[in-house]
């Protein structure tokens, strides 16, 4: 199979309400190399170029599922504190740069709401060669899988910087 005749478009997103400040949840989640704290698949990543957390600069970000290891390479886009923090994720064969991670922080009565976003608006390399050997059912079942993986991750991860930051603030978190 080619090119799967399913929509192959990741935009998920998960959001939570912290009892912090914009600024302190945005030092936070900007510290890439305390992602492994938070997240199920992300066990943490490094600085490589550039100053750390801000635009251009470059980072390893490691990962692991059930079945494998990986990592990274990211660039950091937009580092607007204590807004926005995203980066893109660089294909391995250098294609364009389709896969965007975001965390998005809002003022909000009591604290600030946190937004954890993921675009993928195409597929990358190495899911491409994956899908080539499905059937298009099979396909369809590993995307939305995928999909529902990281949408659980996202929520586990967003729950888990609320914990981080309201504990080392002294208040109780709360879902």
């Amino acid at each position: 199979m080619a090119e799967p005749e399913i929509d192959t478009r990741f935009e998920l997103h998960a959001a939570v309400h912290i009892d912090a400040a914009p600024h302190t949840v945005y030092d936070t989640v900007s510290d890439i190399t305390r992602m492994g704290e938070w997240s199920p698949e992300n066990t943490g990543g490094e600085w490589l170029t550039g100053p750390p957390g801000q635009p251009g600069a470059r980072f390893h970000g490691h990962n692991r599922d059930e079945q494998r290891d990986w990592t990274t390479e990211c660039e950091v886009l937009e580092a607007d504190r204590p807004r926005l923090f995203s980066w893109c994720v660089h294909s391995s064969v250098n294609a364009a740069d389709t896969s965007i991670w975001s965390f998005e922080v809002t003022p909000a009565e009591g604290g600030c709401l946190l937004t954890q976003r993921y675009v993928m608006s195409e597929l990358r390399h190495g899911l491409r060669i994956q899908l080539a050997e499905l059937s298009e059912q099979q396909a369809a079942l590993f995307l939305a899988r995928r999909r529902s993986r990281l949408e659980g991750g996202m929520r586990h991860t967003v729950r888990a910087v609320k914990r981080t930051v309201e504990q080392a603030h002294g208040r109780a978190a709360t879902d």
